[in-house]
């Protein structure tokens, strides 16, 4: 996408949101993090600056180095402005708000996601633009994008469709959750008649 630029770089909603995950107790649920850590926060563990091969950490583990994470954050940030693009990378890897934080403090324009739950999990962390990348024909989804959209006027929402007949069905959906907006689309189109997704024909479009 090449418009909407965000202009205001140094506050973005999203981070006042990661606050909270500093306080989340360490249990079975966390991910080689070291078994003696339980009941610590991880805010706690993380101060502790524990040794990754001394410290009590399980394999296998992933580490980041965060000066790599900048410096791709940083370069990003310089080729979206450089290109004059609106960009919006992907979370569904990662589904780390403190990553999709840093990309948005940098200008990126929205966070994209793979499924709906990915964009539940987006909007409990304040993301204010959001890109499916896929098209959204799931009625249960449909209503609850509609009641996001009517609680948040600000609240963003941009996805794929490959058909008429999949905007019908969005379109049905939608009336039938009673929305008040609008849901902004992208025709995707099939690279050849091989393409995995994507409209193959113009009657398509």
């Amino acid at each position: 996408m090449a418009a909407e630029r965000p202009t205001d770089r140094d506050a973005s909603p999203a981070a006042s949101h990661t606050a909270s995950l500093a306080d989340e107790r360490v249990d079975h649920r966390f991910k080689a993090l070291p078994p003696d850590a339980q009941g610590l926060t991880v805010g706690a563990l993380a101060a502790e600056r524990r040794n990754l091969f001394t410290g009590g950490f399980t394999t296998p583990v992933l580490a980041l180095s965060a000066e790599s994470v900048a410096h791709n954050l940083d370069l990003l940030e310089t080729y979206a402005e450089r290109h004059g693009l609106a960009f919006a990378p992907h979370g569904k890897t990662s589904m780390s708000p403190q990553l999709f934080a840093g990309q948005l403090e940098r200008g990126a324009w929205g966070i994209t996601a793979a499924v709906p739950h990915q964009a539940r999990v987006y909007r409990a962390y304040g993301i204010g633009r959001i890109f499916l990348a896929n098209e959204l024909v799931d009625a249960v989804a449909l209503r609850w994008l509609a009641g996001e959209m009517a609680a948040d006027p600000s609240f963003r929402f941009v996805c794929y469709v490959d058909s008429v007949r999949g905007v019908e069905l969005m379109d049905e959906a939608l009336g039938a959750a009673g929305a008040t907006r609008p849901v902004d689309v992208v025709v995707e189109l099939g690279a050849g008649e091989g393409a995995r997704t994507g409209a193959r024909t113009e009657a398509d479009c």
